[in-house]
């Protein structure tokens, strides 16, 4: 089986050149790579999810069977590559570069003229092939993220990483903070931090993670923000210069990453390295595109037995408040789960409210919990004050069962709310809890996608950032400091984004909050 692999492309004043090679890989039979003593077995993509389609758990797709096969033949190349040699050759050109400019700067100096230089010298060449990656990207629910934790567990490599976008972008955030702290006290606020590589916080971390990592996987890439957005420029810029092999998923293809967000034209240059470092495949049926958005199977419906029509539109564990009969029954009903998990579970500590640890040596009251079992919120609580990606993890990663009521209809009037909301239901998913909600409506039908419906939830959103201004067609607006008229909020990358990631979330609400779904985890 061959697979072309374009491997790095650099420009001339980085000493590495761009070339193409014809890699021979092998078949997806399973392979062994070696680390230390010890010997591993591993299984191409391909394999192992026949081999449960085999045994009943997945159902056969052939949309998902062209994606194995190329993620197969990466695995294929990760086998022989060798990461830390590479490494060392990049290191060896880079300090041989070094060596020629200071050279240079003598043989420059007039008061050196007469010493001799060596400029005969061989320059030391990179012999390493380093494979592409894999990005992923497709409709919701079709099996980008099943897919992506196939490949990592199969990975020929015992340097990897598999983190939710929200974790990553979470921990790089802070790696950043404690460097630029640890700079400061070493050298004071003179030290100029973006001057060259060995004094860039961002490049250094990168380093860093190259050091710990050859093979990163991220899942639900996103960029919704410009600080953000630059970060990851440079970051993955240097991490696949140092030849880190990133494989990521997301709902949007990597040329409308970040599309209609402010200064979008400093991002570009990082959607051309993913193209390029990347093999980039669309899950979806080409025979029968339409709207790309919506073709294909989303199996957490299937799994959640949740129909398009009025029979079964919500999860089992989904209860709605549209009057004030269902809003009593679905309070009842959250009132006694808990006290039923309450009874299950005896607990030795009464402490309330109970003090959850959170990063940055932060913690967040939880008010509502029993033991480590299971915790109640109202979406009040969580979606409308100051918490993020960090709070909520913490939330996900200590209780096996989250209940979370009131949930109101989510528009573009606060979409700081809505941006909550999302970035919650994402963490409880990747942390497999389970979901009780009760709503004001189905999921489906949460995201009403403009200000102009009515706002459900409480008064006021302090920290929301949009302008109460609006046009006269009803468009709300959003002032850009850097113009002297507003910009349509619907238009910005962090808004656009909301109305792709909300389906993601509205079909992880479906599965978590499913009988099935409870079955599995609990």
């Amino acid at each position: 089986m061959m697979f072309t692999a374009a491997l790095f492309r650099r420009t001339s004043n980085s000493l590495l050149e761009c070339r193409f090679d014809r890699l021979r890989f092998s078949s997806a039979t399973p392979s062994r790579y070696a680390s230390g003593s010890t010997t591993t077995i591993w299984k191409g993509v391909a394999s192992a999810i026949q081999d449960e389609v085999t045994h009943g758990k997945l159902i056969f797709d052939p949309l998902q069977q062209q994606a194995a096969k190329k993620l197969t033949r990466i695995q294929s190349t990760l086998e022989s590559y060798k990461h830390s040699t590479f490494r060392q050759q990049l290191q060896r050109v880079e300090d041989h570069h070094k060596q020629q400019q200071l050279q240079q700067r003598l043989k420059d100096d007039s008061t050196q003229s007469n010493t001799e230089l060596n400029t005969n010298e061989e320059p030391p060449s990179i012999s390493i092939q380093v494979p592409r990656g894999f990005y992923i990207h497709g409709p919701v629910g079709t099996g980008k993220s099943m897919m992506l934790n196939v490949f990592y567990e199969h990975a020929p490599t015992h340097k990897k990483r598999r983190l939710h976008f929200h974790s990553f972008l979470q921990e790089i955030h802070q790696r950043i903070h404690i460097l630029n702290k640890q700079l400061l006290d070493e050298h004071g606020r003179s030290y100029h931090v973006d001057t060259d590589k060995s004094r860039n916080p961002i490049i250094r971390i990168a380093q860093q993670v190259s050091e710990e990592v050859t093979l990163l996987c991220i899942d639900e890439f996103q960029v919704t923000d410009i600080a953000d957005a630059m970060i990851l420029n440079q970051f993955f810029g240097e991490l696949w210069r140092q030849g880190v092999i990133v494989a990521a998923t997301s709902n949007r293809p990597p040329d409308a990453l970040y599309e209609g967000g402010l200064n979008r034209e400093y991002f570009l240059p990082f959607i051309d390295l993913m193209k390029k470092y990347c093999v980039v495949h669309h899950l979806v049926d080409r025979n029968n595109l339409g709207d790309t958005d919506k073709t294909g199977i989303d199996y957490r419906r299937v799994r959640s037995g949740v129909n398009d029509d009025e029979s079964n539109n919500h999860g089992d564990y989904f209860h709605l408040t549209t009057n004030g009969k269902n809003g009593e029954h679905a309070s009842q009903e959250l009132d006694r789960l808990f006290l039923q998990y309450q009874e299950k579970y005896p607990s030795t500590t009464n402490e309330q409210p109970m003090q959850l640890q959170v990063n940055f040596k932060r913690t967040m009251a939880v008010h509502r919990s029993h033991s480590d079992i299971i915790a109640r919120f109202t979406f009040e609580e969580l979606c409308t004050t100051e918490l993020g990606s960090s709070d909520y993890s913490a939330i996900a990663n200590h209780f096996q069962i989250v209940m979370l009521e009131n949930i109101p209809h989510l528009n573009l009037k606060y979409p700081d709310r809505a941006r909550r909301f999302i970035t919650l239901i994402d963490e409880l998913y990747e942390a497999e809890c389970c979901l009780v909600c009760s709503a004001i409506d189905v999921p489906d039908r949460l995201f009403i996608g403009n200000s102009s419906e009515e706002d459900s939830g409480t008064d006021s959103d302090k920290s929301t950032t949009a302008n109460d201004n609006v046009s006269p067609d009803g468009t709300m607006l959003a002032v850009d400091v850097a113009q002297s008229r507003g910009t349509a909020l619907s238009s910005l990358a962090s808004v656009r984004e909301l109305s792709f990631a909300f389906r993601r979330a509205a079909s992880r609400v479906l599965e978590m909050s499913s009988k099935s779904w409870w079955d599995e985890k609990l």
